[in-house]
């Protein structure tokens, strides 16, 4: 267990579990470094044939993984899908990345949710780990590793039942925060028709796509306007095509009245 040099009674909760579990290894930070250089750091210090990175504010059910034990117990597969908001009409057992993505899935949507995913732990090498490093301030620090699983074609294995169900987004910042920063981490993406629709799938339909990065503008002239042109400066560096034509039409929203802001933002909430 990594204590990210947590404030609260972490340290002494652990010392009551060092005696019932016999690999229980406590690494306390000397300094919080942060969310995501702790997940990396996880995956550093991990020496399992397949990790684990477990989040703490998620629900765990265990009381029907059999299949999951058995495949980590065959070790044949890379990764292994626990739950994730997307992933509701997976079918469970063993398939593979580009199968997933011919079947319209939401790839990287559903395996970049970090408690999702039991990885195989050499496959997150030195190159996946630097560039995840580089990839912090864009609030995805395993998506590089991710895009490799699917240039590699890995193996996956759906569990039978969702293990981790999410509680809620935990991302920090607002609606056009996190979704710049997703764009951002796509566009690492080489082949242009995966980018592209790596980027749509942060919401179900492309015409849901083009609602969301709408009232995302909205909120932030709302309430963060003095970050409102970067973040649009940011997405127009990256975007292309149809996206960056639906950036251009909803770039109007930024200079329209407070009043009008107010009525325009209770008529897309509805």
């Amino acid at each position: 267990m990594l204590d990210n040099h947590s404030l609260d009674p972490t340290p002494e909760v652990c010392e009551r579990f060092r005696s019932r579990f016999a690999d229980f290894h406590v690494i306390r930070h000397p300094m919080n470094i942060g969310a995501n250089p702790n997940y990396l750091r996880a995956v550093e210090l991990s020496r399992a044939p397949y990790t684990w990175v477990v989040a703490d504010d998620d629900d765990l059910d265990f009381s029907d993984c059999e299949d999951v034990v058995s495949a980590i117990e065959e070790g044949e597969v890379d990764l292994i899908s626990l739950g994730a908001p997307g992933r509701e009409d997976w079918a469970p057992g063993r398939t593979s990345m580009s199968a997933l993505l011919s079947s319209a899935a939401r790839v990287f949507f559903v395996f970049t949710f970090m408690p999702n995913t039991i990885f195989r732990t050499e496959l997150f090498d030195d190159d996946a780990i630097s560039e995840g490093y580089a990839l912090v301030p864009a609030l995805y620090p395993h998506f590089a590793f991710f895009r490799k699983q699917v240039e590699r074609d890995a193996s996956v294995h759906v569990s039978a039942r969702e293990i981790v169900v999410r509680r809620g987004r935990t991302v920090p910042g607002s609606e056009l925060f996190w979704f710049s920063r997703w764009v951002r981490c796509c566009s690492t993406i080489e082949d242009p028709s995966l980018r592209r629709a790596a980027i749509y799938e942060v919401r179900a339909t492309r015409g849901e796509w083009v609602r969301a990065l709408m009232f995302s503008v909205l909120q932030e002239h709302l309430h963060f306007p003095e970050r409102l042109w970067g973040e649009l400066a940011g997405l127009a560096g990256v975007l292309r095509g149809r996206q960056l034509a639906a950036l251009v039409l909803v770039v109007p929203v930024a200079v329209v009245p407070g009043s009008m802001l107010a009525r325009l933002r209770t008529t897309l909430a509805g």
